[in-house]
């Protein structure tokens, strides 16, 4: 008689938005497909802690086989007050008893008396401070130190991020653990991009770029080099979908809305803003190329998606970027519109050549580097 399998238990905490932050929510959505790939007796069951403004439909459309829900936020000051009170009253979780042993990531609002398995995504804090308010930095760097003293495990997803780590706090008593992840893209054959860009007013050859307008996103030099190509005019146009609020400034978009039309480049440029995850997938695939200009990122969900469907790509040089791709790109300096308006105009004369890699072998190690990373 098979004996019955025990499965390990992992509480996911599930509480963002697309609007706040698209890249954890799929960071999120990987992380569960790559545990759906693990042989059936491998599989752990699920616990997902999600918020009130979550898409939680997207987490139940990957049918995963062994999954529990638990709300644990709400919109609503009385239930707020009540958790935040029964927090500081038994110095534990409100949903404590809800809890299994592994948390990730943890959050003491929600997770408070369960061992630390910490994600930290990057210190662009560190770095680019004149992009967020003091008091935001105090905060950030609060978090990082007490996550250094608090013993626990900090997760992170790039060498990069873990180095740095280690040289703004060379006297951190955690451990440090490292998960590259994957992007294991929904299906999306079944659109046609005659359709979709039909839907959006997309006529011609395009490239893509699928960042949220955030200020270290560094859309500016796309403009730039847009505006410096503008003389050639060129048959191209780039597309560029995401969120169009930055939470950290509020005028950024209309910034670059006002360079647009006072250099009188808008036949160019195509404003999507938030679409459907498939139909962005569908355009970025048959796009000339995709470019991402970041001035930081902890490890690029849209260089993923771009290696994942062998697509080339545009990037800025920086070294996170290196770490992540070496094949099907081009690197330029994040701050220079004439090298990103060379490339540009180089991939609408000739298309590049594309080296096919088999990206399974990249979702095969996230899979089970997952179980390993995520353990006491």
């Amino acid at each position: 008689m098979d004996q019955p399998v025990v499965r390990k238990q992992i509480g996911l905490l599930f509480v963002s938005s697309y609007k706040y932050w698209a890249g954890g929510i799929i960071y999120m959505l990987n992380l569960i497909r790559a545990l759906d790939l693990l042989n059936d007796n491998e599989k752990p069951e699920l616990l997902i802690f999600y918020g009130a403004e979550s898409p939680l439909d997207d987490v139940i459309d990957l049918n995963y086989p062994y999954i529990k829900y638990h709300q644990i936020n709400s919109d609503k000051a009385i239930v707020k007050a009540y958790l935040k009170f029964k927090r500081i009253l038994t110095r534990k979780s409100a949903f404590f008893s809800l809890l299994p042993e592994i948390v990730y990531p943890y959050n003491k609002h929600f997770f408070l008396g369960k061992k630390p398995i910490n994600w930290i995504p990057d210190f662009q804090e560190w770095y680019l401070p004149q992009m967020f308010s003091e008091d935001l930095i105090r905060k950030r760097k609060m978090g990082q130190r007490e996550i250094a003293d608090g013993g626990g495990v900090v997760v992170f997803s790039s060498n990069d991020a873990m180095n740095d780590f280690k040289k703004f706090f060379p006297d951190h008593k955690c451990e440090l653990r490292l998960l590259k992840f994957a992007s294991i893209l929904p299906d999306f054959s079944y659109l046609n991009i005659k359709d979709i860009c039909g839907k959006y007013d997309i006529e011609g050859r395009y490239f893509m770029s699928p960042n949220q307008f955030w200020v270290h996103k560094n859309h500016t030099v796309i403009f730039e080099a847009i505006a410096l190509l503008k003389q050639d005019n060129l048959d191209f146009s780039i597309v560029f979908t995401g969120s169009q609020t930055d939470y950290r400034n509020a005028e950024y978009f209309e910034k670059l809305k006002d360079f647009i039309a006072k250099n009188q480049i808008e036949k160019w440029i195509k404003f999507l803003g938030f679409i459907d995850r498939a139909e962005q997938l569908c355009l970025m695939a048959n796009a000339e190329a995709i470019v991402q200009p970041s001035l930081f990122e902890g490890w690029s969900t849209v260089v993923e998606d771009t290696k994942a469907m062998n697509q080339y790509i545009l990037l800025s040089d920086i070294p996170v970027h290196r770490e992540q791709i070496n094949k099907n790109c081009h690197f330029f300096d994040p701050t220079s519109p004439a090298q990103l308006a060379a490339l540009i105009k180089e991939n609408v004369l000739s298309k590049p050549q594309i080296e096919r890699t088999d990206y399974s072998r990249n979702i095969r190690e996230f899979a089970y580097t997952v179980l390993n990373v995520l353990q006491h």
